[in-house]
């Protein structure tokens, strides 16, 4: 697999807003789960990529730890939850999704080319600053990470490298699957210093989709709804 600064000149996509994140460092890398696919108009096409695992399966550079947001969260709800009946937002012209009430935008869409949207929820949540990030990654599945690429084995090498996050002692949990918009799609949870979170990942029409959700220390589950809500909405304009 070549390394991302290769990816990254082969890539002939571009982001719809003045990547990267999980580049993104702060960030990374997700997560909808991705895959949540949920109410909305939800393509059923597949991603060109070799048929995912259904069930959880991987190995990260350490072993689960319980301190860390444990991925099962998210797949219990298939990374979905009931949407809110906020309209309907467009995102780049990736996709549009409902957001939760009470969360406020704060990207900076200038510095950050592949964030489509990040939203902070009400300070009465915890673990501040806890926020959510909508990305579009500046890959060529196929291209930079082979036909038989999928959503599940993209997160893995997360997972496994850390080449997304910033902080040197990365811990990260096993890989579980669930589906994001009908598309599957893969989540982890993750330490990286004092933040922790999850990464979500799905691809869809061979390009990598991400949702970071994270805080300060940890996750409220208030937050962790309201976000499976939002991931849940989504359905693809592309």
């Amino acid at each position: 697999m070549s390394s991302e600064a290769g990816r990254r000149n082969r890539s002939v996509w571009t982001s719809w807003s003045p990547l990267y994140v999980l580049g993104v460092a702060g960030l990374v890398t997700s997560f909808a789960c991705v895959a949540v696919p949920g109410s909305g108009d939800a393509s059923t096409g597949q991603a060109p990529s070799a048929t995912r695992t259904a069930s959880p399966s991987a190995t990260s550079t350490t072993t689960p730890a319980t301190s860390l947001p444990d991925p099962v969260r998210f797949i219990s709800q298939n990374c979905s939850g009931k949407p809110s009946t906020t309209a309907a937002r467009a995102l780049g012209g990736y996709y549009t999704l409902r957001v939760a009430p009470s969360w406020t935008d704060t990207g900076d869409y200038v510095h950050t080319e592949s964030l489509l949207l990040e939203l902070t929820p009400p300070a009465s949540y915890g673990n501040s600053p806890t926020r959510i990030r909508f990305l579009a990654l500046p890959y060529d599945v196929k291209a930079d990470f082979g036909s038989q690429a999928t959503a599940h084995s993209i997160a893995l090498e997360d997972a496994t490298t850390h080449q997304h996050f910033s902080g040197p002692g990365t811990t990260a949990t096993l890989v579980t699957d669930c589906f994001v918009g009908a598309e599957p799609a893969a989540v982890f949870g993750y330490a990286d210093g004092n933040e922790h979170g999850y990464w979500l990942l799905t691809v869809h029409h061979n390009r990598l989709l991400g949702v970071r959700l994270f805080g300060t220390g940890g996750i409220g589950e208030q937050a962790i709804d309201d976000a499976l809500g939002m991931i849940g909405s989504i359905a693809w304009t592309f």
